[in-house]
């Protein structure tokens, strides 16, 4: 058991930060506290502040190069072309050929307008013909496909 000047140090410790924890407390009206959540209305506010960007400043006057060469425009043409597909070999051991326009095409080729062949196997044969706008086109043996797609060329 502790004597009687033990218990002293300890109240008068425990009285020392008592009395300077309630010194540097500051009491606060209920009235001037407010709540966690916000409205949306200032959550817009809090969300614009945060993250604005130095982009909204201007920085000085732009200094534009006179040494650039003027853009080249680009025009589409409209380019029609027919493909007969007149056979279709598949192969275990390489990749399939296709013969369009009487040449010889493997599986995967471009074609000389850059349009992209592949040969689908399944119920039926097929060989798909991507033109270089995107669009897929489908055709089997002994068929002849007309195709008008928009070409890029330089003015």
């Amino acid at each position: 058991m502790q004597s009687k000047p033990g218990k002293l140090k300890i109240a008068a410790v425990l009285g020392t930060i008592a009395v300077w924890a309630a010194g540097s407390l500051q009491w606060v009206q209920a009235s001037e506290l407010s709540t966690l959540f916000t409205t949306p209305g200032e959550r817009q506010v809090i969300n614009s502040n945060r993250y604005k960007t130095e982009v909204d400043t201007p920085t000085g006057p732009v200094e534009v190069d006179e040494s650039l060469q003027p853009v080249q425009l680009l025009m589409q043409e409209e380019i029609t072309r027919q493909y007969r597909v007149s056979g279709i070999t598949l192969s275990k051991d390489g990749p399939h050929t296709v013969w369009i326009n009487t040449q010889a095409y493997e599986d995967g080729d471009r074609l000389e307008d850059k349009s992209k062949i592949k040969v689908l196997v399944g119920n039926e044969i097929k060989v798909r013909i991507t033109t270089p706008d995107g669009k897929q086109h489908y055709a089997t043996s002994g068929e002849t496909l007309e195709v008008t797609y928009l070409a890029t060329v330089e003015n």
